[in-house]
């Protein structure tokens, strides 16, 4: 090997060698200012959260309960504190539907609470929210002046959904529905807010209850109590069942009133 040669060979190799060097080095600078800039990022006394916001409609939850479940896991760094955990933790609470964790630079976390808004009564001491939706609540049975919805499972979709339809038909004679239920046979039948108990039956049902809405005038005119009953399984027509010892009955009713 000429020497030429073997002094080419011999630059190669230390530019290598340094090369390698320099990268090592960079590499190491990069890795202590990422380190530092983890370490204060970190750090709670340099970054430490200062604001818990909480909002909300608070109308079954309060601000303070949400509070006292969270500030735990808001001690730490604007960088370390999870939303996410504290986004699931706040939703495990009685009547919260849904929870929106926010960052805000430096110093804030805010915290917006969604309640349910329950709408009618379902199996099991659960309620339905105003999409249908079921949840459940300590003492759920207790709430008062919401309808009940009865149906044989999986049925619901169809039970809230037919709810909603009769409600609104309803209204124009001035009733609601109390109680509405669809049966194993899939038969209907409801109590009206009156106190009158309808039977619907299978097939058309929306055709029976405007039959009623629209001879509910005629059946109350000169009476100053609805039906007990009223009875539409019939082809053409239907039953209703008045109530018995109406001087006693009227008397009680205008003692109540």
């Amino acid at each position: 090997m000429s020497f030429g040669r073997k002094q080419a060979l011999r630059h190669r190799s230390l530019a290598f060698s340094t090369g390698v060097i320099i990268t090592l080095v960079l590499f190491g600078i990069a890795s202590t200012g990422v380190v530092w800039v983890y370490a204060g990022m970190v750090a709670q006394e340099r970054w430490p959260i200062r604001w818990l916001e909480i909002d909300g409609p608070f109308e079954r939850v309060s601000a303070e309960q949400v509070r006292v479940r969270l500030t735990p896991l808001a001690k730490g760094s604007f960088f370390t504190v999870e939303p996410g955990f504290m986004r699931e933790t706040a939703s495990e609470m009685a009547w919260v539907s849904a929870v929106s964790v926010q960052k805000r630079w430096p110093d804030t976390i805010r915290v917006t609470i969604h309640e349910y808004t329950p709408v009618a009564h379902w199996t099991d001491g659960q309620l339905l929210a105003a999409n249908g939706q079921k949840f459940t609540v300590p003492a759920a049975d207790e709430i008062q002046g919401l309808p009940w919805l009865r149906s044989p499972g999986g049925q619901l979709d169809l039970v809230f959904k037919n709810w909603r339809t009769f409600d609104d038909v309803l209204a124009h004679i001035g009733q609601e529905i109390e109680y509405l239920t669809l049966d194993p046979r899939g038969s209907w039948s409801a109590r009206l807010s009156g106190g009158t108990e309808v039977r619907f039956g299978k097939g058309d049902i929306f055709g029976k209850l405007d039959m009623l809405v629209a001879t509910w005038g005629g059946l109350m005119r000169d009476r100053l109590l609805p039906p007990v009953s009223i009875d539409l399984r019939y082809t053409n027509g239907f039953a209703v069942l008045w109530p018995q010892n109406l001087d006693k009955i009227v008397g009680n009713y205008a003692e109540k009133n």
